[in-house]
């Protein structure tokens, strides 16, 4: 089936608005002076409000290059989302499929099966889903709700939160901000600087509490779960 190609002129860094209702969506922000937008029955305008909204009606992928620094919102209602390049704030909801972001400003992301993962954001990373794992590479304040997987994040430079069901929890923090966690069923791992004196207050109705580091107030630990062990050890 043929392929349309569609090119938007815009001014500056747009916002951009894309809605699929299956199929991948991929946008790659980059430098380029306008938007680019590939795709089987693909459509896009910009709308009275300034964005460029773009869909696709079919069941086939969708591809949008834009400017580098464009705020996206993506919504799709069963397909992969991926976003990739130098993006500024991204918001994206997937019914069914897995969301990747390679890097955003800030990211809001939400998903009902699939699987949610985030290379490096700058500023605050909200994460909610289903069922469906959750990884973060880097990001500062950061929050995570899932009620069915595994939760991961190698190094938060801020307040990190999460809530969980059940499934494997395993945080990196900065040893300067608080860390929250809630989890009915789950191992949950706190990894911090080998210097930091948190104030652990840890709490597992059948597992083991530990903290190897030293009491302190350099930031609070709380962690709840009714089945799981709970560890909170120094980093490598």
């Amino acid at each position: 089936m043929q392929r349309d190609h569609i090119s938007v002129r815009v001014d500056g860094t747009p916002s951009l608005r894309v809605i699929s209702q299956s199929g991948k969506v991929v946008v790659l922000a980059e430098d380029r002076d306008d938007v680019l937008v590939s795709g089987t029955r693909v459509s896009a305008e910009v709308g009275a409000d300034g964005v460029v909204g773009i869909s696709g009606s079919g069941s086939g992928n969708i591809e949008v290059r834009c400017p580098a620094g464009s705020c996206v919102a993506i919504g799709t209602s069963s397909g992969s989302i991926e976003v990739r390049g130098d993006p500024g704030d991204v918001r994206a909801t997937s019914a069914s499929g897995a969301v990747t972001v390679e890097s955003a400003r800030r990211a809001d992301l939400r998903s009902e099966t699939g699987r949610v993962k985030v290379g490096c954001c700058g500023d605050n990373c909200r994460v909610q889903t289903t069922s469906g794992s959750v990884e973060v590479e880097r990001s500062a304040a950061t929050e995570v709700s899932t009620a069915s997987g595994a939760v991961t994040v190698g190094r938060a430079e801020g307040r990190m939160r999460v809530r969980t069901a059940s499934g494997r929890v395993e945080l990196g923090g900065s040893g300067r901000d608080d860390i929250t966690v809630q989890t009915m069923s789950g191992r949950v791992t706190v990894k911090l600087p080998p210097e930091t004196r948190p104030a652990a207050r840890l709490r597992s109705m059948t597992g083991r509490e530990h903290c190897e580091l030293p009491d302190g107030a350099d930031c609070l630990v709380a962690v709840q779960t009714m089945q799981g062990a709970i560890d909170v050890v120094g980093m490598e």
